[in-house]
């Protein structure tokens, strides 16, 4: 019985939502035809290039410092157990 009525909650959620996200797509797609995007789009996608960039090679050095570290969790003082 649990199953049955999450899913009609889940129904019920998706039938009501679906109308608000059409107008919602609507609306977005009505106002980006209407201004002229091109200054600002190709700002904003030289930032967002920029940011992935950033978060690339921090991603990278992190991921590489822990790789090249030589730290196997051992101890260092010559005795083995």
């Amino acid at each position: 019985m649990l199953n049955r009525r999450k899913a009609m909650i889940g129904w019920a959620v998706y039938s009501a939502a679906k109308p608000i996200a059409k107008y919602a797509v609507a609306k977005k797609a009505k106002q980006i035809k209407t201004e002229s995007t091109t200054k600002t789009r190709s700002g904003a996608v030289k930032i967002a290039a920029r940011v992935a960039a950033l978060a690339a090679i921090a991603g990278g050095v992190l991921f590489w410092r822990s790789r090249s570290g030589g730290d196997d969790g051992g101890t260092d003082d010559g005795t083995d157990l």
